[in-house]
């Protein structure tokens, strides 16, 4: 979609009075009638109300979400994902962002549930997050669709696990894939990769999930929770599925095909603390014209179509040239374009034009630093007024949002090669890794970090946890060979050396 047809989609929404509806963890931006956003909003905050109180403790901090409500589905249609070059057949889509996350969906599809399956799927990956780690993928898969059919039964209650039709279709006329071969399965096997999570791989770990949480076998049940420990501990897929259950590959085989062909699939009641059907506190304004078609560029640029992005993002430009908004969506193209001095320039103006963007603040320090690289990740001690401007600029974006992981990440990193102050960055780092679990690399900065304080036997500590084998391949590498140097430059020193494995 060129600048012409794009200038025409807007003018057509632009047209509309558009409203953002804030509630406790969701901003709505939609130009549907105000009812019809409630209703999405209130089952949205159920679900993550639900959650929350399920997983106490266990519950991660998410960036902000946005959502992206169309009012009906020729409306959302110019911003669907491409799929061979056409707009994907999807009712609704979530996107995930480390500084932003994104539910798109028209309303239109809302009351048949289509829509908001794919989202619940989807936002339980996010809710999930601090165990993505070190579950396989059928099990992220399974449990991510078990929560798909979410919906409030009652005050204190909701009820999950509803049978699929379109998986049970599928897999009563298809062979089961061997478990192994299930257990196998990567972010880079073909049968993930499938089309619309039509596939038999996700079919069927929806089928094992919910048979080892919801079938008649309550041995199963009592020890699910064990599957997770296990895995944490660094067993493999097959190795913690057959501990944890005390059954063979061959038996849960045979098990499995007779729980689909006896067809009684039973969903799981959760019950909760917190009054689900509570009303809930909504409080909207309009948006500005500028403001419409930052989002909406915005939306373009989050599923990468950044041709169409930037036809908004200078429009509003043109519209509203005192905003700072069309920068920050320049800025944001050009850093993921990876040109950093022109993300630097539009960055700077939004900034000028006081922009109350943490993620403006956020990009700005981002790029300023990535200038002073010698190559790419290399960086070394950059001189005062530059570093007071750096540090200034993720401090202000902490400010906006706290629970900001990749600036605790960046800040932390920053003073650990600027060597100032030492326990700031150890600090900012282990918040960085409370806040986005799921993001591995948190560890190695916080182990550097350790060892460049002389906390040899924490920065040990770090690195072990990187040897596990759920750990990307390339991370464990670094880790062990950092612990190879650590031992090697013990031993030149007298010290204690580190027991080898057997």
């Amino acid at each position: 979609m060129g600048v012409k047809s794009a200038t025409s989609d807007s003018t057509s929404l632009t047209k509309r009075p558009w409203v953002e509806s804030r509630t406790l963890h969701f901003r709505t931006c939609s130009c549907a009638p105000t009812q019809d956003v409630a209703k999405l909003a209130a089952r949205l905050e159920q679900f993550q109300e639900a959650y929350s109180t399920l997983a106490g403790a266990q519950a991660v901090a998410s960036p902000p979400i946005i959502v992206m409500a169309f009012p009906d589905h020729e409306a959302l249609q110019p911003f669907l994902p491409l799929y061979n070059g056409q707009p994907a057949n999807l009712a609704a889509f979530f996107v995930r962002g480390s500084d932003e996350n994104l539910i798109v969906l028209s309303l239109s599809q809302e009351d048949d549930s289509e829509g908001l399956e794919s989202v619940f799927h989807e936002y339980t990956h996010l809710l999930l997050r601090h165990n993505s780690r070190f579950w396989p993928l059928w099990l992220n898969e399974g449990m991510a669709e078990i929560y798909s059919t979410f919906h409030v039964v009652g005050d204190h209650s909701a009820r999950i696990g509803e049978p699929l039709p379109h998986h049970l279709e599928l897999l009563h006329n298809t062979t089961l894939m061997p478990l192994p071969k299930l257990f196998a399965v990567t972010h880079s096997s073909p049968e993930y990769n499938e089309r619309e999570h039509q596939g038999v791989f996700y079919a069927q770990s929806w089928l094992l999930t919910h048979y080892l949480m919801s079938g008649a076998n309550p041995a199963l049940k009592a020890r699910f929770g064990q599957l997770t420990i296990l895995l944490r501990q660094g067993q493999t897929p097959e190795q913690a599925f057959t501990n944890a259950f005390q059954t063979s590959v061959t038996a849960m085989s045979a098990q499995l095909k007779q729980y689909l062909e006896a067809g009684k699939f039973y969903p799981l009641t959760l019950s909760v603390s917190a009054n689900l059907k509570a009303a809930r506190y909504m409080a909207t304004r309009p948006l500005t014209p500028v403001e419409v078609l930052f989002r909406l560029g915005d939306e373009l640029f989050r599923i990468n179509r950044l041709e169409t992005a930037e036809s908004y993002f200078v429009q509003a430009r043109k519209l509203a040239p005192a905003s700072p908004l069309p920068y920050e969506g320049l800025g944001l193209l050009a850093s993921d374009r990876r040109q950093s001095e022109t993300a630097v320039q539009q960055l700077h103006e939004a900034l000028q034009r006081n922009s109350s963007s943490y993620l403006a603040h956020y990009i700005y320090a981002t790029e300023k630093y990535q200038l002073t690289a010698h190559s790419e990740n290399h960086f070394s001690r950059v001189d005062a007024p530059l570093a007071a401007e750096i540090r200034s600029e993720l401090k202000k974006s902490l400010a906006l949002m706290p629970d900001f992981g990749p600036a605790h990440h960046l800040l932390g990193f920053f003073e650990m090669v600027q060597h100032e102050d030492l326990a700031d960055a150890e600090q900012h780092l282990q918040k960085a890794i409370q806040l986005e679990p799921e993001n591995q690399g948190y560890l190695f900065s916080l182990a550097e970090v350790q060892l460049t304080k002389k906390d040899a036997a924490a920065a040990r500590r770090t690195l072990e946890s990187l040897r596990l084998p759920y750990i990307d391949a390339r991370l464990r590498a670094d880790a062990e060979q950092m612990l190879k140097e650590m031992d090697r430059h013990s031993a030149s020193e007298g010290g204690p050396t580190q027991a080898k494995d057997e």
